[in-house]
């Protein structure tokens, strides 16, 4: 999705199964019914259908994700100097729809985000890489990806772009991406998302504020912390420390299926006065 790309009708139906997607997950996320085998289903069918069948489909121009529609804002905005409804409207709806249900367009729409997960389910070592560390590394990505375009119009991701593994369109840079990226994903839940995605760092920061979240009853949990050891990445640790910034949330619902108490833990877009 490029500055030249056009919204065909293909594409607004990539769109639209994303918000479809993005519903049922948030429902079956608010009724603690997304299971392994739930979730594993959407992993395994969101790669295929949003990754290698749109990417199959989608002939000219690339197959639309949530970086490439964060990218082509930016070069419109610090190269051409221009703006439009094309570029900016996509990458509002992506954020939109993070805002609504915490982070779901990464967990359950993004097509490289589901493949990384989908390994990261190989029962292998995992490594759990403290926050601040993932995310200053993606801070210093996004401050790279600013300066190159201001300063010279370059892309760094559009190099090494991982998301063309989809259209197996590979040069050595980015096979050589790609083959890190994958490898790491046994070892590291989402090294790519986390690391150095732009889109990431932005819907981390919206996540935030997000309406539909996890959140914690204290008058209810018991203390256990099953949902912290459940919890891929340090977002449940925050959260059970009480921390006003927490580390990303990519939807999973690991920590719900993890709690043992009705109650302790819910996917809802209010908090209860004891809150």
């Amino acid at each position: 999705m490029h500055g030249q790309a056009t919204f065909t009708p293909l594409v607004a139906s990539k769109f639209l199964l994303w918000i479809l997607t993005i519903i049922a997950a948030t429902v079956l996320l608010r009724r603690r019914r997304m299971s392994f085998n739930v979730r594993l289903a959407f992993l395994i069918g969101g790669t295929l259908i949003f990754g290698f069948l749109y990417g199959a489909l989608i002939a000219r121009g690339p197959n639309p994700n949530p970086v490439a529609a964060l990218r082509s804002l930016l070069k419109g905005l610090l190269v051409k100097h221009q703006l439009s409804a094309l570029l900016v409207g996509p990458v509002l709806l992506l954020l939109l729809l993070s805002w609504l249900s915490n982070k779901s367009i990464c967990g359950y729409a993004c097509q490289l985000g589901l493949l990384q997960d989908l390994l990261h389910q190989i029962p292998l070592p995992k490594w759990r890489p403290p926050f601040w560390l993932s995310n200053t590394i993606r801070i210093l990505a996004f401050v790279g990806l600013i300066a190159g375009l201001v300063l010279s119009g370059l892309d760094w991701i559009g190099l090494v772009d991982p998301f063309r593994l989809f259209r197996f369109n590979f040069d050595l840079l980015v096979g050589l991406t790609v083959g890190i990226v994958l490898l790491a994903s046994l070892f590291i839940y989402r090294p790519w998302c986390r690391f150095l995605c732009p889109f990431g760092l932005i819907s981390w920061l919206v996540e935030q504020v997000s309406v539909w979240r996890v959140r914690l009853e204290p008058s209810t949990c018991k203390g256990c912390q099953l949902c912290v050891r459940a919890c891929p990445t340090q977002a449940m640790a925050d959260l059970y420390a009480g921390k006003k910034i927490r580390a990303d949330c990519f939807a999973c619902g690991a920590c719900l299926s993890a709690c043992p108490i009705e109650g302790g833990l819910a996917w809802r877009a209010w908090r209860k006065r004891s809150e």
